[in-house]
This record gives structure tokens, sequence and C-alpha cells, in this order.
């Protein structure tokens, strides 16, 4: 029985790893903040599949939690095949309108997590040659405005797990990408906006932008059990590809950032953010 380590496993693609890797048959290991506070998040698996499921209250910003979990881990199970790294949030604003702290804490959460729970875990991992899946998004290989912390803490998450490829493999263990485009969770509704004042030469830019999103969060979404599904594929493969893109917006943007030369790729771009980003209505 393979044993499966998820981040930020409270909800959306999180929760529902957590349910496929169990209903496959893994010994499944769902991490989250405030955990313990909130026993009504996993009351089903707790008795469904009480043999093979743990709970652990996991902060991935807190190195203490970490180092905790990693203990009880070792302790409890003595090996881990898997980790899943899923927690992260979205932090959406004009650079120049973020405030520093919430600048820091988009970079805590997203990659210095990701470097802190990988790291804890990799002893544990080399000895069962493991797998690690982090994920990274669409925003990982393509920058957006009024994205920009939020791209360069998943393009960060991307350069670690290209390096840690060559890394860890004559080691034993595998490293993937998880990269989705937008689907139905409750990402958009966690999304932390942060709002320039009505004076901002910014306010434009994000009016347009709140509106654009909530526009497309309106139409028929991709099912984001795609995602959990295809992961939990993935990770029964004998050799993990570097990068696995979900979702047809996904798709096709990597298809145009690869494919498509510099200057016309960014010519469609600079474009289409004229026409949604400066239109005055």
């Amino acid at each position: 029985m393979r044993k499966v380590l998820i981040t930020g496993a409270t909800s959306g693609f999180g929760k529902l790893l957590v349910d496929a890797f169990l209903a496959n048959g893994d010994f499944v290991i769902a991490t989250g903040r405030n955990l313990n506070s909130r026993k009504e998040l996993f009351e089903i698996e707790r008795v469904k599949y009480s043999r093979h499921f743990l709970e652990i209250d996991l902060d991935v910003t807190k190195p203490d939690e970490i180092q905790s979990a990693a203990t009880l881990v070792l302790e409890k199970l003595g090996q881990l095949d898997i980790v899943i790294n899923n927690a992260g949030f979205g932090l959406f604003g004009a650079l120049e309108d973020i405030k520093e702290e919430e600048i820091r804490y988009q970079m805590e959460v997203n990659f210095f997590g990701t470097v802190a729970v990988t790291r804890a875990f990799l002893p544990m991992l080399r000895i069962a040659k493991g797998k690690i899946f982090n994920f990274s998004s669409v925003f990982g290989f393509m920058g957006f405005p009024l994205t920009s912390l939020y791209c360069a803490s998943k393009f960060a998450v991307e350069g670690l797990t290209e390096s840690l490829r060559g890394e860890l493999a004559p080691h034993g263990v595998q490293v993937c990408l998880i990269e989705p485009g937008g689907y139905r969770t409750n990402f958009g509704k966690n999304l932390s906006w942060s709002l320039s004042d009505p004076s901002s030469i910014y306010a434009l830019q994000m009016k347009n932008y709140q509106m654009v999103h909530e526009m497309f969060s309106k139409k028929k979404p991709q099912e984001p059990d795609e995602v959990s599904r295809g992961v939990l594929k993935l990770s029964k493969l004998k050799r993990l590809p570097m990068r696995k893109v979900f979702g047809q917006d996904g798709v096709l943007s990597y298809l145009m950032r690869t494919f498509i030369p510099s200057s016309l790729y960014f010519s469609i771009l600079d474009f289409y953010y004229k026409k949604t980003f400066l239109r005055k209505i």
C-alpha cells in the first residue's frame, strides 16, 4: 500500500486528490491548516477509510509544524512514497498597490512552503524511491497582468521542480509539475485581491480584470476531478513526465507559449490586454 501525503487537502484539488487516492487503495495523509478544529471536513473519509487515512494539522509556512508532521509520519508509517505539494493561493493586484506583507506571504505559501515540505520528506522519499508532484499553474509558464506575484511564485515552483528533476534522479526520486488551467474549484472564491484605491493609476485595469474574472467564472467550467484523476493516473507510471498541463485553456496557452515566436506571442497578448484591461465602460 502506497503512502501519499497531500498538502492543502481541505478543499479544491486537494480534497479531490484525497478522495481519489483513498478510493485507489492508497494510505493518504491529508494535511491542512487548522484541521483539528475542522473535523467536519473529513467525516466520511475518517469512517470509510479509517485504516488507511491520517489527518495532520499543517500550515506550510510554519517550519515547526512541517517538522512535526515529518516526525509523525516516520513514527506511524515508517515510509512515504508520494508527496503532492498542492497548498497555495492566489494574490492578484498591481505590484505598486500590493502591500509588502502580502508579497511575502504569497511567496511563503506557494514557493517556500513547497520547498520546506519537500526538504522535510525527502529522506523518506529517497528510501522509497518515491515521487513528488508540485502544483503550478498556466501562470507558471506565462505571465499575466495584475497577477505578477502569483505568477512569480509559480514560476519559482517551475524552476525548483525542473532543477530537482536532475538533482534527485540519481537517488531514484522523480518529480512532476502539475499545470492546471481554469477549473471550477474554490480558488476563485479564495482569491486575495489587493484592491487599489480609486485614485490608483491601476484602478481601471483592476476593475476590468475583476469583471472579466467574474464573467469567465460563470461560464461552463472544466470539472476539477479531471485533475485529481489525472494525477492519480500519473502516479502509477513507471516514469513521470516533467510536466502535465490540464484543461483545454491550459493546453492552448502552453502551445501558444511554446510554439509561437515570442514577438508574435506578445503582440497577440498586448492586443488582448489593451482590449480587456483598458476599456472604459
